[in-house]
């Protein structure tokens, strides 16, 4: 044969080889991706991680289409907005019925939890949620509780304070269930390898893989499923360049994940019918409560109550979390190190002797105990003081913008004792609380109102509560007549209530919260002996105060001029002042002044009734000081007023 004839002979080209598995996963997801996300900048960083989800759901996450709630089904937490819309997608192709319509930019479904919130939430949350994991195996035993969180992230918010804290706290507890992932380009690698280092020192097992290779990922998850540490694996990306494949719909892709997780669910429902703790596991894992949870809190603090009369608040409380401890075993507190079980060594964790302190990473705390809200199961407590609300506030925020059910017992006697810098004395807290919405702020007075708040924030699911709370001896209010009237009657559910009535026409009106109002009851003293009629009101919610009708409101409050006494920044009281009231608080910082309770913010009960005499009566009847001095009445001072 001719040369010229063999070179114009086409070379015979060898047929292309079929995409694998987890390549036609990838494609699967990718095109997916570019449907369902509408942000061009956070489809690139989405498809990224296409390799890594497809290796997960078809290898090893547990979970069943046709059960999202199963209670031993792995978590997904989204942290990012990056990667919002890959938990949607993955419940679509992997089965799962069709989900609701996307409400704004935070999309939930039922077996995944996003959380789409400040930067690093997300991944405190995760590691919230494998303590929550942890806690309920200790109480019920691997054979109902084994699964793991998987935490899915950007790499910027491994540096958030949050998420280094919560890194922290995870290796200090030994939650090994958790594995966070973040997907980055090769242009970011040596930025993250600044990061990569403190979690290892933190006790985490830190993996690179390529974000593209089915093999390392499939690698590095086996890796962190046998180790006994929290684990990291950063998928290092190339920019894309190429088109995708072409996509070929193949509904048969995701029944090898589906028919695993269908497995792996009704071997866990034998073993439940055969647990002799069916029926407490079932109550917990669907956040019920006992049958006769609140007739036994109830019973529990009136037969206490005398003994407890005349305690600081703080140690009403302290009293309380024992007695809840033994009625809701599903209660689980963290403590600060300033907080008001900071003196305890130990705490208790359903099942076992657990540290469950957080020393003072408060920020990583609250996120942590996001995360057991969210996981099910278990009722998050935390203890701190209120001057280290500012460290929170981007976690509680997040509480109330997804409705977390979370306790937080916080003391705030530096207001009331001026002992310390002047920067500690949490003078603006109460105000900014009480302006974030969907937070429900409670001061009670006395050990009563510290049980009837106590009472309300369990109560309430929808949000976070905060009880701050005095370790100052506190004389009780249940003396007035108005509580003896009303019996076991939670009064603080309304949010305020007449504490004590004037004896005859009311002339003004004191509205008091928390240790104030025991001040209140002694300036109401000093004004009757004036020849004033004052009533108390004691104020411990303004949010559920706000909730009630105008008339009741009218009639709490009354016509007469009105005195607000509260120890922090009067910022918000003319909401219940008018434009006629006078307001008696702090509206600087102070100086120090220790062992004198109340010389540093001038909240006296002779400073009180000064302000109401000059409220009440007209400026040209002004009348001589009283020889008792500072506002008492002749012959008598504070101290010789009994509440």
């Amino acid at each position: 044969m001719p040369t010229d004839q063999i070179s114009m002979t086409p070379p015979a080209t060898l047929p292309a080889a079929a995409p694998s598995m987890p390549q036609r996963l990838t494609t699967a997801i990718r095109h997916a991706i570019g449907i369902h996300e509408p942000n061009r900048r956070y489809a690139p960083h989405a498809r990224v991680m296409s390799c890594f989800c497809a290796v997960l759901w078809s290898r090893f996450l547990r979970f069943d289409p046709a059960s999202p709630e199963w209670p031993d089904r792995d978590r997904f937490v989204v942290s990012s907005p990056r990667y919002r819309v890959l938990p949607r997608i993955m419940a679509e192709l992997s089965g799962q019925a069709p989900l609701p319509p996307r409400v704004g930019d935070h999309p939930a479904p039922p077996h995944d939890r996003q959380a789409c919130g400040p930067s690093g939430q997300g991944l405190g949350a995760a590691i919230g949620m494998a303590l929550a994991e942890q806690t309920l195996a200790a109480r019920f035993g691997r054979s109902l509780v084994n699964h793991r969180i998987w935490g899915l992230g950007c790499w910027t918010e491994l540096s958030t304070g949050v998420a280094l804290e919560s890194a922290a706290l995870a290796g200090q507890m030994g939650l090994d269930r958790v594995t966070l992932v973040v997907g980055l380009w090769t242009s970011e690698r040596e930025a993250v390898d600044a990061i990569l280092p403190r979690y290892s020192a933190s006790g985490w097992s830190v993996r690179k893989v390529d974000a593209d290779s089915p093999e390392q990922i499939a690698a590095a998850i086996t890796s962190s499923q046998r180790t006994h540490k929290p684990c990291l694996i950063a998928c290092i990306a190339s920019p894309e360049i190429d088109p995708p494949p072409p996509f070929i719909d193949d509904p048969g892709l995701w029944a090898g994940a589906a028919r695993r997780g269908a497995s792996a669910r009704r071997s866990w429902l034998r073993r439940l019918l055969k647990d002799r703790q069916k029926a407490e596991f079932e109550r917990m894992a669907h956040n019920q409560r006992p049958a006769f949870w609140q007739p036994d809190w109830q019973r529990s603090w009136r037969e206490h109550g005398s003994a407890i009369a005349r305690v600081a608040p703080t140690f009403a409380a302290r009293r309380g979390l024992e007695t809840l401890h033994e009625l809701l075993p599903e209660l689980t507190c963290l403590r600060s190190r300033r907080g008001m079980l900071a003196d305890l060594p130990t705490n208790r964790r359903n099942g076992g002797e657990a540290d469950l302190s957080c020393g003072t990473q408060v920020h990583g705390m609250a996120a942590l105990l996001n995360g057991i809200a969210m996981h099910d199961g278990l009722l998050a407590a935390g203890t701190s003081t209120i001057i280290a609300v500012d460290r929170m506030r981007p976690a509680l925020r997040y509480a109330a913008m997804t409705d977390l059910q979370v306790i937080y017992l916080l003391t705030d006697d530096d207001l009331l004792s001026g002992d310390g810098a002047a920067g500690d004395q949490p003078v603006e807290q109460l105000a900014s609380l009480r302006a974030m919405p969907n937070v429900a702020v409670f001061r009670p007075a006395d050990h009563r109102e510290t049980m009837e708040c106590m009472e309300l924030a369990l109560r309430r699911t929808s949000g976070p509560s905060l009880l701050t709370l005095e370790s100052a001896p506190a004389m009780a209010t249940a003396g007035a007549p108005e509580r003896e009237q009303h019996g076991l009657t939670n009064l603080c559910a309304r949010g305020g209530y007449v504490l004590a009535e004037a004896e005859g026409t009311r002339q003004v009106t004191l509205v008091a919260t928390g240790h104030e109002a025991i001040l209140a009851l002694a300036a109401r003293k000093l004004l009757k002996d004036a020849g004033v009629a004052a009533a108390v009101v004691s104020l411990p919610c303004w949010e559920l105060f706000a909730a009630q009708k105008m008339t009741y409101r009218a009639a709490v409050l009354g016509t007469a001029p009105r005195i607000g006494i509260e120890a922090a920044s009067g910022f918000g009281w003319e909401r219940w002042l008018g434009t006629d009231g006078l307001f008696v608080g702090i509206d600087g910082f102070g100086t120090a002044a220790p062992d004198q309770p109340d010389s540093a913010t001038d909240i006296t009960p002779e400073r009180i009734c000064r302000d109401a005499l000059r409220l009440v009566r007209p400026l040209s009847d002004t009348l001589t000081e009283p020889a008792g001095g500072n506002g008492a009445p002749p012959g008598m001072t504070s101290a010789d007023v009994s509440v």
